[in-house]
């Protein structure tokens, strides 16, 4: 396999971060969403994955963006519906890393607001530039919560097309980005 695109090809070093946002965006989510439910002591750790898996996240992102901007994608394969569902391919992916970005940030300031420290995987903390205020903290949590909804429903979309993909149109969209799928 190769280490970057080739004009048909995902190379190595794509799919590989692919993969891992991937596996860190459900598990984020799901880790928000499980924290809420715990008692205080495991809400207190499940708080630190959440956050740790937040920030993974987030470098993971920004690795990727650019990967992306340093190695172009392979352009999409053609299908008989046209150039409209390359476009709307465009859009959900822009959405994606829009959200990507977002929500780990609105999550930082969510901390920073309630006048937390955000902890960085438990190497050291950065203190909250200001003083807390719990109705901002709370506007903003909401926030973060509604985009990451919205990003596991994008990603619903994402898997469903690439599935479509697949089994009805018969091309080669996912065999691209999962090495050895025949």
């Amino acid at each position: 396999m190769r280490i970057r695109n080739s004009a048909k090809a995902y190379g190595a070093i794509a799919i590989g971060l692919h993969w891992i946002v991937a596996v860190l965006v459900p598990a984020a989510w799901l880790s928000g969403q499980l924290g809420e439910e715990m008692s205080r002591g495991s809400e207190e750790l499940a708080l630190f994955a959440h956050v740790s898996l937040g920030l993974a996240m987030l470098g993971v992102a920004l690795a990727r963006l650019a990967w992306r901007l340093a190695d172009p994608p392979p352009a999409p394969e053609a299908t008989r519906f046209g150039a409209w569902t390359v476009h709307a391919g465009e859009i959900v992916h822009l959405l994606i890393y829009g959200i990507l970005f977002a929500i780990p940030i609105l999550g930082i300031l969510t901390q920073f607001a309630g006048g937390e420290a955000l902890p960085v995987f438990g190497l050291f903390e950065i203190a909250s530039p200001w003083a807390g205020d719990r109705g901002f903290a709370h506007d903003l949590k909401e926030m973060h919560e509604v985009l990451a909804n919205g990003l596991m429903i994008l990603i619903g979309l994402h898997v469903g097309a690439a599935l479509l993909h697949h089994y009805w149109l018969h091309d080669r969209t996912l065999k691209r980005m999962v090495p050895g799928l025949r």
